[in-house]
C-alpha cells in the first residue's frame, strides 16, 4: 500500500510540476556594422604572451598604455548603404597601430563580423573583432596577432571608445 501511495504522490508530482514555458521574443539583432560607424579613439592597450598562456606561466598579460601616448590615436569607419566604406586613422603622438593612414574596408561577415581588414592600395591590416557585444555601448575591441614562423607570439588588445 505504501508502494503505491509513494508511486501515486511521483506521478502526481510529475504531472502538476510540468507547465508549458512561453518563449519570449528577443528582438531583431543589431547591426553590427552599423556599430562599428564613426568615430573611435583608443582607451587602453593590453599585450599578452600567448606562450605563456598556452604553458600557465606568470605575467600572461600587460597593460601597456601608460608605457606611451596611445590614447592619441583614433580611427573613423565610415558605411556606404550599409556596406564597409572607408576608414581614416589618426595616430596623433601614439605609435601607429594601424599604419594604413586611410583606405577601405570589409568584414568576412556582414552579419557576424570576425575579421576586419583595412585596405590601402596594395597595402592591408587584418585585425581580429574580438566582441561585438559592447559595441551598443560605445566600445570596440579590435585584436592583432604577431606571428613569426607560423606561431603565434603576441596578441594586441585595442579597446576603443566612440567619440
Amino acid at each position: 500500500m505504501q508502494k503505491y501511495f509513494f508511486l501515486f504522490i511521483i506521478l502526481a508530482t510529475a504531472l502538476f510540476a510540468c507547465k508549458p514555458e512561453t518563449i519570449h521574443d528577443i528582438g531583431q539583432p543589431f547591426d553590427k556594422l552599423k556599430s562599428m560607424e564613426g568615430n573611435w579613439q583608443l582607451q587602453k592597450v593590453v599585450q599578452a604572451d600567448l606562450n605563456a598562456i598556452k604553458y600557465g606561466f606568470p605575467y600572461k598579460e600587460i597593460d601597456i598604455t601608460s608605457k606611451a601616448p596611445f590614447t592619441e590615436f583614433k580611427v573613423a569607419f565610415t558605411l556606404n548603404n550599409g556596406s564597409p566604406a572607408a576608414f581614416t586613422t589618426t595616430p596623433g603622438g601614439s605609435p601607429k597601430i594601424i599604419n594604413l593612414p586611410s583606405g577601405s574596408w570589409k568584414v568576412d561577415n556582414a552579419q557576424t563580423p570576425k575579421l576586419v581588414t583595412l585596405i590601402n592600395n596594395l597595402d592591408t591590416v587584418k585585425l581580429d573583432l574580438a566582441t561585438y557585444s559592447n559595441l551598443g555601448n560605445g566600445q570596440l575591441q579590435l585584436r592583432v596577432t604577431k606571428r613569426l614562423d607560423g606561431k603565434d607570439l603576441l596578441r594586441y588588445d585595442y579597446y576603443f571608445k566612440k567619440i
